[in-house]
């Protein structure tokens, strides 16, 4: 017998998924219909316009003029591509729902061989995300009576189910998924996955392992659904050939996409009820090209600049090469030692009283393997550009820190190791470029320093992290004391405005000279 059970008549039954389904917004809604072959009618068919990018949106990614111009044929897709911005609940609205529904209502249970248990994958990120995404499939199984009951066991990555299918949650590795049957896959944030061929776990090659063990399913499914990352890897080999090999060039066959859909829509356009329009526009305002990825959905080059050259000069104060020492602000210096290759930076700054970060004085050495820089002879100069800022303490990221703190106790300095780790100097750069975006930073004429801020590069590595750098064969020297003094600055209170001299009062005046007129007439009766 067969004992699949249609998504429209699973979506229509309130002892299966009604009640859940009516709950998603109609984006979602369309999206897992899509999916799952349903036929569409009226606004819907706006909708799957707009996820094949048939649709003009505004500069927060909420649809302003929808098209319908692509035809629409009801088909049950072996793969689906969905690749949407961030909180658009893919993982919870559209996977969990696929993966309940595949599991409770797919029918996979007649294609296990005697002895054989069938996994219902969902492969997150890592396990610690594959856990929480348990939890969102398991709210949608309790969302269906007849689900709820079926469950027979939950622990902590895995459902068990009276039928005889386990739906399990597994980071994206090789051991995780190879060798096991598996009627339905989800592949979640696959975008941010590994893709270089040199890593252990590469995307394609988990891709690869997945399908022979779907193959004994008629109905089997597999979803990669993320928000986008960078121009390469399996969802953006997907995404650049569209639905069904639409948007690939003529005479480039297209036999591997025939069972592909790909859905592809911004935060916006998947209308979750907790992501308003001010938190758009303010995630716009505070970093656009990020916006562009995480709520707009739209790839991005794996290099681009990390600085506009405009904001850079709209910083610089043009003719001012150092700035001369002040009594009253707390000046921080950063250094950034190298001896051979490369070369040894420093830079001194303040906060001003605005909370500004001002930059004062900025200097370079430049050693080579055949003359490499002379550790006490840099630190003994240090001493002397430091002295009149009035700082005996200099901060520096951790290379070089415990070899040279020695040699700055001789000179009456400390140094203080600042942690320069991937994720530490991601955070400090990020806070740099906010200071440049919100004009709250004031550079000095320096080229060394002006050059280094206009090439640095954003990189986004295929393991879903960004670096942050200087071209090959560049420096950034210079800028990471500026990351770093800056990032120590912004920790210290804004120094406070020296008071001004009180004006006494008339009564004041003329009070203290009564006072002044009796003292001397009794210093006269003494005498």
């Amino acid at each position: 017998m067969d004992r699949r059970i249609s998504f429209e008549e699973a979506i229509s039954e309130p002892s299966l998924f009604k009640g859940r389904f009516a709950g998603l917004s109609l984006p979602q809604q369309v999206a897992l219909k899509i999916i799952n072959g349903c036929p569409l009618s009226g606004q819907e068919l706006e909708i799957w316009n707009a996820f094949q990018e048939n649709v003009e949106c505004d500069p927060d990614g909420f649809p302003v003029k929808y098209h319908t111009t692509i035809p629409y044929t009801p088909k049950d897709y072996r793969e689906a591509w969905v690749v949407v911005g961030r909180r658009g609940s893919k993982s919870d609205a559209i996977a969990a729902t696929q993966v309940a529904y595949e599991a409770l209502c797919g029918g996979h249970e007649d294609f296990v061989r005697k002895g054989q248990r069938a996994l219902c994958f969902q492969v997150a990120q890592d396990l610690r995300m594959a856990r929480y995404s348990l939890h969102f499939i398991s709210a949608a199984l309790e969302s269906s009576p007849i689900g709820k009951a079926s469950i027979t066991q939950v622990t902590a990555d895995r459902i068990d189910l009276k039928n005889g299918l386990t739906i399990c949650t597994v980071p994206p590795t090789l051991k995780s998924v190879r060798g096991y049957a598996c009627p339905v896959a989800v592949l979640d944030e696959v975008g941010v996955w590994y893709q270089d061929s040199d890593a252990a776990n590469p995307d394609y090659e988990i891709y690869l392992a997945l399908s022979p063990g779907q193959l004994q399913f008629p109905n089997r499914k597999l979803i990669g659904i993320s928000t986008p990352w960078n121009k390469s890897g399996l969802l953006y080999k997907f995404y650049s050939a569209g639905t069904q090999g639409v948007k690939l060039a003529a005479g480039i066959p297209r036999d591997e996409y025939k069972d592909v859909v790909v859905l592809h829509g911004s935060t916006a356009l998947l209308q979750n009820p907790l992501v308003t329009r001010e938190f758009l526009a303010k995630e716009r305002a505070h970093d656009p090209k990020a916006f562009e990825r995480e709520c707009l959905a739209m790839f991005q080059d794996s290099i681009s600049g990390f600085l506009p050259s405009a904001l850079v000069e709209r910083a610089t104060d043009r003719g001012i090469f150092e700035r001369v020492p002040e009594s009253r602000p707390t000046y921080v210096c950063a250094i950034d030692p190298a001896f051979k290759r490369d070369a040894f930076g420093l830079t001194i700054l303040h906060r001003d009283d605005k909370g500004n970060i001002v930059v004062d004085a900025v200097r370079r050495w430049m050693g080579s393997a055949e003359r490499p820089l002379n550790p006490r002879a840099v630190l003994e100069e240090i001493s002397y550009i430091v002295r009149p800022y009035r700082m005996d303490v200099l901060y520096s990221d951790q290379y070089h820190f415990e070899s040279l703190a020695q040699l700055a106790n001789d000179y009456g300095m400390s140094i203080i190791g600042i942690p320069f780790t991937a994720r530490s100097k991601s955070e400090m750069y990020g806070n740099l470029q906010q200071l440049f975006h919100q004009g709250r930073i004031r550079l000095i004429d320096n080229d060394e320093l002006l050059k280094e801020l206009k090439t640095l590069e954003r990189t986004l590595t295929d393991g879903g992290t960004v670096q942050i750098g200087a071209p090959s064969g560049m420096h950034d020297d210079v800028v990471s004391t500026l990351t770093i003094a800056a990032s120590q600055a912004m920790a210290l209170e804004p120094s406070p405005l020296p008071e001004a001299p009180k004006v006494p009062t008339v009564a004041e005046q003329c009070w203290e000279q009564i006072k002044r007129k009796s003292g001397e007439r009794e210093a006269s009766a003494w005498d």
